[in-house]
């Protein structure tokens, strides 16, 4: 069985070798692309489109997302999934593979965050893995699910509440980074909210005794928000952007709003800092005279990470190995880490042994890891040290240190997901830990059943 399983992830590798300009082709398209949450058309459709040229059924528009889909080929046990991400982010074009901050079109989206080496990678494994079911009649269905709007952490929780994974056993994800490891922890629950103030208008010089400033309220909120930051826990984040502060000087505004993401290691002191967000905003209103309105955005927890899925990726990482950089990889991330000032230690050149790895940023996985078991593949696409939701990350994302690690990831994703067609006893203990791990709680969604999709 070993020598069986061997070769058929060196078949995956082979085929991944072989038509590896076909998938950097894909990446550079979803680069230019770079449509932000809900708006991935283009990007969609691509994928859709040739999922369905690979033998896939395609179902779109899931789950009230119309760049949603779900992709499935086979038919049986074990289901089998893959997670494809393909939104960019605002304000955050850059030419690729420059070492220097220079937008290729000012204000413009851009691929930060490297979505465009995630999905294509994810649909390359998939398509990778189905040619090989298909050689040697592997029992099973596999699976991608492509989940659009993570960067607004809503695209998995809708599809979710839609019922597009109440078939899957067991999900595969996978993440570009600065690493070559299996991220396993650290990732924090967050809540995304919204605080408006509604107050008075009034001209600001002739009548200002008429007004309540919505401003004003704002403002004072803000105050209790920055003094409560002392009395958070360490793991704990809060951060914030003003989307509304009036209009013009002299008129009283009677309308503000701030945006609120409160992230912490678990979902049950998310929900506390929450509660205390919300005696800010209502001591605001009362001190100012105002209204204060709290409205939840998002909602995402903290990712249960399956051990034995995280084993057979490692596994499959390890046999693989990391990317291999030549010198001018090596020049590129150095330039880039002195642009951007952080060490310049070049790139990550080795596989990190197993153990709890990860990043605080917060991911819509977390929601599935809830429903189904799951776990998520890091692999080096930028500089060690240096940051995502960044124009360096865009600048990687179309050069050959990041479309080196999405072959990288492609080959362990693909095998990955033939081990587990081959070894349905895998996925039963994958299961039977997930089951344990939740206590057999069935999943519950964070958002209200009636809740809509909105970009915010």
């Amino acid at each position: 069985m070993l020598l069986a399983i061997l070769l058929s992830a060196a078949a995956t590798d082979t085929y991944l070798d072989q038509t590896r300009p076909r998938w950097e082709q894909v990446s550079q398209k979803l680069w230019e692309f770079s449509e932000t949450a809900l708006q991935e058309k283009k990007s969609a459709a691509l994928f859709e489109e040739l999922l369905e040229k690979e033998g896939f059924q395609v179902q779109r528009g899931v789950g009230q997302l119309p760049t949603a889909f779900v992709a499935s080929a086979g038919s049986g046990e074990p289901v089998v999934a893959i997670l494809a991400e393909y939104d960019a982010l605002p304000e955050l074009s850059q030419h690729g593979g420059e070492p220097r901050k220079d937008p290729l079109t000012k204000g413009a989206p851009g691929h930060g965050c490297g979505h465009n080496l995630l999905g294509t990678a994810a649909v390359a494994a998939a398509v990778a893995a189905n040619r090989e079911r298909m050689e040697k009649k592997l029992p099973g269905t596999l699976q991608v699910f492509g989940t659009p709007a993570e960067e607004i952490l809503i695209g998995k929780t809708f599809m979710l509440m839609a019922g597009a994974f109440k078939k899957t056993d067991v999900v595969l994800s996978w993440h570009p980074g600065d690493k070559n490891e299996i991220v396993n922890g650290k990732r924090l629950a967050l809540t995304a909210s919204e605080v408006e103030f509604f107050g008075k208008t009034a001209h600001a010089a002739a009548s200002p005794w008429l007004g309540r400033s919505s401003l004003d309220a704002l403002e004072l909120f803000e105050h209790a928000m920055s003094l409560m930051r002392e009395h958070i826990q360490p793991t704990a984040r809060i951060h914030r952007v003003i989307k509304n502060g009036g209009v013009v000087a002299n008129i009283i505004p009677d309308y503000a709003k701030v945006q609120v993401w409160l992230r912490d290691a678990n979902g049950q002191s998310v929900d506390e800092m929450l509660g205390r967000m919300r005696k800010a905003a209502e001591g605001a209103a009362l001190g100012t005279e105002t209204r204060a309105q709290v409205s939840v955005l998002a909602s995402v927890r903290d990712p249960v990470s399956n051990q034995v899925l995280g084993q057979v990726m490692q596994k499959e990482l390890e046999r693989v190995g990391a990317p291999k950089w030549d010198a001018a990889d090596e020049g590129f991330a150095r330039s880039l880490q002195k642009e951007v000032g952080v060490p310049e230690a070049g790139l990550a050149s080795d596989v990190t042994p197993y153990g709890v790895h990860g990043a605080t940023a917060s991911s819509d996985i977390g929601e599935v890891s809830a429903a189904v078991p799951l776990a998520e593949l890091g692999v080096a696409t930028r500089p060690l040290g240096t940051a995502s939701h960044h124009w360096a990350t865009t600048s990687c994302s179309l050069h050959p240190v990041g479309l080196k690690g999405m072959s990288v990831a492609s080959k362990v994703l693909a095998g990955s997901l033939v081990n587990l067609l081959q070894q349905p006893a895998t996925v039963s203990s994958a299961k039977a830990e997930f089951a344990k791990a939740t206590k057999g709680k069935a999943y519950q969604s964070p958002l209200p059943a009636d809740a809509k999709p909105v970009v915010f």
